[in-house]
């Protein structure tokens, strides 16, 4: 999950986290705040440039990198264009945390201003709500109605927000593209090229688009998994460790309530 990732600023759903996960705290920069704004500016411009868009493309169909491994080299880009290589660690940090240094910069930077990720305010016990979602059928339904597993359909890495040509776990080989959706006939077509390209065998529904309720409550972009007892308490919140879900932990969750 880039989302989570240092090359955002983050290291798991909190910036709290990468800071206290890295050997130097938040940074009184020592970059000045209008110099840093340009670079966040730069940075912007490589990200969607096409000679960067390409070279995410070409890592996500290769198994020796990945679009992460190209931003870390677009940043370090951007520190030798201001002529900072010599102070390259530091001048990353400051480039990473900008928004946290200085607040006011964060309507700049296309992962943080497209970063949906947050904990959320479930908590380890809490009886969860229903809420109304929508079947592919396109009828209203709600989410405990058989228990179904959802897909809110609000899009990671949309094209017209934070694109990186993700290809990597799609068994289609291919950069998925798609913009960011905003009404229910959308969210269904994307939801069903994911079934169809996925083979998904099980239920799916979409959050509606007026509130997207379910994201609201449940904190679920750009990926989370739940797990919920017959009497709708939560037992199980999947967090992100180095940016990823650990699904072992999940799996033995499962166990224990098994056995």
């Amino acid at each position: 999950m880039g989302m989570a990732h240092v090359t955002s600023g983050r290291a798991t759903f909190t910036y709290q986290d990468l800071i206290n996960s890295n050997s130097s705290t938040l940074p009184t920069s020592f970059i000045p705040k209008s110099l840093l704004k340009r670079m966040l500016i730069r940075e912007n411009e490589l990200r969607l440039s096409n000679e960067y868009q390409k070279r995410y493309c070409e890592a996500e169909q290769s198994s020796s990198s990945s679009w992460l491994d190209i931003t870390d080299e677009l940043q370090r880009q951007v520190i030798r264009e201001f002529n900072l290589e010599d102070e390259m660690h530091e001048a990353l940090l400051c480039l990473r945390c900008a928004t946290q240094i200085y607040p006011d910069l964060q309507s700049i930077p296309l992962y943080v201003k497209y970063n949906r990720a947050r904990d959320g305010d479930l908590r380890i016990g809490d009886i969860v709500p229903n809420v109304p979602v929508v079947q592919l059928d396109g009828q209203d339904s709600q989410l405990f109605e058989g228990l179904k597993p959802s897909s809110t359909v609000l899009i990671a890495h949309a094209q017209d927000e934070w694109p990186i040509c993700s290809a990597r776990w799609c068994p289609t080989g291919m950069p998925v593209k798609y913009t960011q959706t905003h009404t229910v006939e959308e969210r269904l077509a994307v939801a069903k090229d994911f079934i169809r390209d996925f083979n998904f065998p099980m239920p799916v529904v979409i959050d509606k688009p007026e509130e997207n309720l379910f994201e609201k409550i449940y904190a679920s972009w750009p990926v989370r998994i739940y797990v919920i007892d017959k009497d709708y308490r939560l037992t199980y919140k999947a967090q992100p460790s180095e940016s990823m879900l650990e699904l072992n932990e999940f799996t033995a969750h499962l166990q224990s309530i098994i056995q």
